[in-house]
C-alpha cells in the first residue's frame, strides 16, 4: 500500500518560492532593462523581443545621457517607446507576443499552453520550437537563481508521512484495502514501523503519532481478520501502524529541489521521482504539453513533420527512466494520491489519467490552497481532475470529497 505526491508549482509557492509563470515574465522584463542599459549597441535580440535604437548608437549612452543612467520600469520604457516611434522600434517573435499578450491581459498566463495553441495553426513548428527553447532556458536561468534558501514546512512533514485514512478510500477499493491489512494482520510490520521511526528521528518530529510494534499484537489478539469495511467501525482502536504507507514518492512536475529536502536521506521506502527533470540538468528539463486525447493532438501527429510532435511530453519521456520508475511504481502495489499544488491542467492530461485510472489507485486525494478571503482553489481542481478522467463513475468514487480534505500548509 503506497502513496504517491504529485508535487506542482503551488508546492514550491507554498515554499515561498515566486515559480509562477507570472513571477518569470516580471523578470524577464527587468532583467531586460538592465540588459539595455549596459549594451553597447543600438540593437539588442535575444530570439524573443528585438529591442533597435533608429537615431542613437548605444543603448548605455542613452540611458546616460537622456535617463540619467536610472534603472526605470517596464511600462516606463515602453511609454517611452510607444510616445517616440521615429526613435525606437520593438518587435516581438510571435510566441513570446503571445505569451505577453496573455499574461497583459489576465495577470498570469501558462506559457505550455499558449505553445501548443500556437503550435495547431503554426506552418513554421521548427521555428515555433526554437522560440520555445530559448523561453525554456531562460526559465531555467531565471529558477536556478531563486530555489536556493528555501526550507521545508514543518507542519507538511508529518502530512506526507502520516498514516492512510480508511474515510479516503474509494468504495470500489474497499476489498483491495481489505485484503492488505488483513496481510499485514500475518506478517511481521517491525521494518515498516522501524523506517518511520527513524525518518521521524531523523526530522526530530513531536507528532501525535509514536508508532509502536505492541499496538499490533494487542490488536491482534482481539480480532483474526477482518470481514469487511464495516469492521473498521465496529472496531474502537484501530492502531495506525496498519495504515502506514509501506513506500511514498514524490512525484516533482516542478524543476526546483525543495521536494528533495523532504527525504536528505536514503531512507528506501521514500522516492522524490523528477519527471520533468531537474535544473541542474537543462538538457533533461522537459516543458512542453501532454495531452494525447484531444482532437487537435491526433491531427498534429498525422502531420508529415516531426517538428509538430518534438514538444510533447510523451515522447519526452522516453529521454530519461523518470516516467518507468513511476510505472513500476504504479504496478508494485495499490497507492493513494495526494495532489500538493498541481492544478491538474490539460499540460500533463496523458500522465494524470494513466495515474488516476490505474487499477491500483484506491483514492484521489486533492489539498488545496486557502487564500486570505476564505476562499479556495479546491473546486477548480476538482474540475481539472474531471477533465483527465474517461470514466466518470470511477472519478466520483475515487476523488476524496472536500469534507475529508484538507488546505495546504504554507511557510510563515
Amino acid at each position: 500500500m503506497n502513496r504517491i505526491i504529485i508535487i506542482g508549482n503551488g508546492f514550491d509557492l507554498a515554499h515561498g518560492l515566486k515559480t509562477s509563470y507570472a513571477n518569470f515574465i516580471d523578470w524577464y522584463w527587468e532583467k531586460k532593462i538592465l540588459e539595455l542599459r549596459n549594451e553597447k549597441g543600438a540593437v539588442l535580440d535575444d530570439g524573443l523581443t528585438n529591442f533597435k535604437l533608429l537615431k542613437h548608437h548605444s543603448w548605455n549612452v542613452l540611458f546616460i545621457n537622456d535617463l540619467g543612467n536610472r534603472i526605470i520600469s517596464k511600462d516606463k520604457l515602453f511609454e517611452i517607446i510607444h510616445n517616440n516611434p521615429d526613435f525606437f522600434e520593438l518587435k516581438y517573435q510571435s510566441f513570446f507576443n503571445q505569451i505577453y499578450k496573455e499574461y497583459e491581459k489576465k495577470g498570469w498566463v501558462d506559457i505550455e499552453n499558449e505553445y501548443y495553441n500556437l503550435l495547431i495553426s503554426s506552418n513554421d513548428p521548427k521555428k515555433l520550437n526554437n522560440e520555445l527553447d530559448i523561453v525554456k532556458g531562460k526559465l531555467i536561468e531565471y529558477l536556478k537563481g531563486i530555489q536556493d534558501g528555501a526550507e521545508t514546512i514543518d507542519d507538511l512533514k508529518p502530512i506526507i508521512i502520516e498514516p492512510i485514512k480508511t474515510e479516503d478510500i474509494a468504495v470500489g477499493a474497499y476489498d483491495t484495502f481489505i485484503n492488505i491489512i488483513n496481510s499485514r494482520l500475518k506478517h511481521n510490520l517491525n521494518g515498516l514501523v522501524e523506517s518511520y521511526r527513524d525518518f521521524y528521528n531523523y526530522y526530530k518530529i513531536n507528532h501525535v503519532y509514536h508508532y509502536n510494534i505492541k499496538n499490533i499484537s494487542d490488536f491482534k489478539e482481539n480480532i483474526k481478520q477482518i470481514n469487511s469495511f464495516e469492521d473498521f467501525e465496529t472496531y474502537k482502536y484501530f492502531p495506525e501502524e496498519l495504515l502506514l504507507p509501506d513506500r511514498i514518492m514524490l512525484l516533482n512536475f516542478n524543476y526546483t529541489d525543495i521536494a528533495d529536502k523532504y527525504f536528505p536521506e536514503p531512507f528506501n521506502r521514500f522516492i522524490v521521482n523528477h519527471i520533468h527533470g531537474k535544473l541542474d540538468n537543462p538538457n533533461e528539463v522537459i516543458f512542453g504539453y501532454g495531452d494525447e486525447e484531444s482532437e487537435s493532438f491526433k491531427e498534429l501527429k498525422e502531420r508529415d513533420n516531426t517538428e509538430y510532435t518534438r514538444n510533447f511530453k510523451t515522447i519526452k519521456y522516453l529521454e530519461m527512466p523518470s516516467y518507468k520508475k513511476l510505472l513500476a511504481f504504479m504496478e508494485s502495489a495499490p497507492y493513494q494520491i495526494y495532489i500538493m499544488g498541481h492544478s491538474c491542467g490539460k499540460s500533463d492530461a496523458t500522465l494524470l489519467n494513466t495515474m488516476f485510472e490505474h487499477p491500483n489507485c484506491i483514492s484521489i486525494k486533492p489539498f488545496y490552497h486557502q487564500k486570505e478571503d476564505g476562499s479556495d482553489d479546491n473546486w477548480d481542481i476538482v474540475q481539472n481532475i474531471y477533465r483527465n478522467f474517461k470514466d466518470l463513475k470511477l472519478m466520483r468514487d475515487r476523488v476524496v470529497n472536500k469534507t475529508q480534505c484538507e488546505p495546504m500548509p504554507q511557510a510563515e
